[in-house]
C-alpha cells in the first residue's frame, strides 16, 4: 500500500515543473518523520559537499570499558556515525555552518523577522572535540541510568549532526532549547508540514514521530538538504520498484539532485 501512495504522488508531481512561479513557490511533498530523517541520510553520502567520512567511533572518557558500555548504549538508541566537515565554513553572526546552510539561513531569518519572529541560530557547526566536552558535562556518573539520562539529548562525539555544519539549532536569545517547542516561532516553522523551512531547504534533524533516532525529538533543531531534495523527494532509477519518500519518478527528473541514479546508502550509515 506504501508504493502506491508513492508512486500517486509522484505521479502528482508530473504537472508541477520545478521552479514553478518564484510568487507562489512549488508545492512541495508532505513526508513523514522517517522520511525526513531519509532525505537527510541521502543527502550526506549524495548530494551534500564538503563532508568526510567518519573515521569511527571516537573516545569519550579515556576509559576503554566505560566507553563500550557507552558506546552500546547510543547504539542502542539509535544513535549513528555521522561526516564532518572538511571545508570552509561560514560564519554568520559569530556561528560557523556550511556556506548552502547560511544562505538558507539568512533567507529564512528576513522571512522571519517580516513575519514578527524573533529566534536566531544559536549552533551550527560542531567539532567531535566539542561534542566529547558537552557530553562530558552532562554524563553524571557511570551506572547505566546516567549514560542513559545523557544520550537522551546529547550525542556522542562523532554522531552529531552538527559535525557536518548542516544542521541549525533554533533558540531565543533568552530561552532554553526546551521551551522552543511551545513558541509561537516553533509554530510558524511546523506549520503544513513544515512548509516555510522547506522552501529554504531545510527539514526538521529529529522529528516527533520516529522512534530509536538517538536523541528525544529536538523541535529546534533543523538540517539543510537543499530545495532541490525537498521538492523531488530521494531520486530512484526508472523502472525499479518505488521505495523511499517521495520517490522523483517526474518528467523532470534529470535536473534532481541524483539525477537518474538510484538512491544509496553508505555502509557506515547503515
Amino acid at each position: 500500500m506504501r508504493s502506491v501512495t508513492v508512486v500517486l504522488l509522484a505521479v502528482a508531481l508530473c504537472a508541477m515543473p520545478l521552479g514553478a512561479g518564484a510568487a507562489e513557490g512549488p508545492e512541495f511533498p508532505e513526508y513523514s518523520g522517517t522520511e525526513f530523517q531519509a532525505l537527510y541520510e541521502y543527502a550526506i553520502s549524495n548530494t551534500l559537499a564538503a563532508l568526510e567520512t567518519p573515521a569511527g567511533q571516537e573516545p569519550v572518557t579515556g576509559n576503554a570499558e566505560l566507553d563500550e558500555r557507552i558506546w552500546g548504549a547510543a547504539f542502542d538508541r539509535g544513535y549513528r556515525l555521522q561526516p564532518t566537515a572538511n571545508g570552509e565554513l561560514v560564519s554568520v553572526a559569530g556561528v560557523p555552518m556550511q556556506p548552502g546552510a547560511a544562505e538558507a539561513w539568512l533567507a529564512l531569518r528576513e522571512e522571519a523577522h517580516t513575519a514578527g519572529m524573533g529566534f536566531t541560530v544559536s549552533s551550527a557547526y560542531r567539532s567531535p572535540a566539542s561534542q566529547r566536552a558537552q557530553f562530558l558535562s552532562k554524563l553524571e556518573g557511570t551506572s547505566d541510568s546516567a549514560i542513559s539520562a545523557a544520550l537522551r539529548w546529547y550525542s556522542l562525539p562523532g554522531t552529531s549532526k552538527h559535525h557536518a555544519g548542516y544542521a541549525l539549532d533554533f533558540r531565543y536569545p533568552s530561552g532554553t532549547f526546551g521551551e522552543f517547542r511551545s513558541t509561537p516561532d516553533y509554530a510558524w516553522l511546523a506549520a503544513d508540514n513544515f512548509a516555510v523551512p522547506k522552501r529554504h531547504g531545510l527539514i526538521p534533524s529529529y522529528p516527533d514521530d520516529v522512534e530509536n533516532q538517538g536523541p528525544n525529538p529536538e523541535p529546534w533543531e533543523f538540517v539543510w538538504v537543499g530545495t532541490a531534495l525537498v521538492y523531488c523527494g530521494i531520486p530512484q532509477a526508472m523502472g525499479l520498484t518505488v521505495e523511499g519518500p517521495a520517490a522523483a519518478v517526474i518528467h523532470d527528473l534529470e535536473r534532481c539532485p541524483g539525477g537518474m541514479g538510484a538512491a544509496s546508502l553508505p555502509e557506515w550509515l547503515g
